[in-house]
C-alpha cells in the first residue's frame, strides 16, 4: 500500500483466506496514526505477542524503538466485515453503526 493512494482515497480491503477456504474480507477507512502514545501501544502489542502467534520483537526492524522516524502504524477502521465458511459457503455479514 502506498502513502499516496492512501492520501488520495482512505477506503481500503483487506482479505484473508485459509486452504479450507474459509476466508475474511474487511472493508475500512486506513489512516496513518501519527500520535506517540497510539504507536507505543502498537509496539506493545507486536513486543509481547499479542494474540498468540503473532507478536514479534519489532527491534528486529526498528532500531529506534517506537520512535524510529521509519516505524508507521496505519489504523484500520472497518465498516464491514465478512466472514466466509468454506465447507458451505455460509456467511456473517457485520457493519459498522453508520458505515459508510
Amino acid at each position: 500500500m502506498k502513502s499516496a493512494h492512501l492520501a488520495n482515497n482512505p477506503h481500503t480491503t483487506y482479505s484473508y483466506w485459509s486452504p479450507r477456504q474459509n476466508a475474511v474480507f474487511i472493508d475500512s477507512v486506513s489512516t496513518w496514526v501519527e500520535d506517540e502514545p497510539t504507536k507505543r501501544y502498537a509496539w506493545e502489542l507486536y513486543r509481547k505477542g499479542s494474540p498468540p502467534g503473532v507478536g514479534y520483537d519489532p527491534l528486529g526492524y526498528w532500531r529506534g524503538g517506537p520512535t524510529d522516524p521509519e516505524y508507521h502504524v496505519l489504523r484500520i477502521a472497518p465498516w464491514r466485515v465478512r466472514v466466509l465458511r468454506g465447507t458451505d459457503l455460509h456467511s456473517k455479514i457485520w457493519t459498522a453503526e453508520g458505515g459508510v
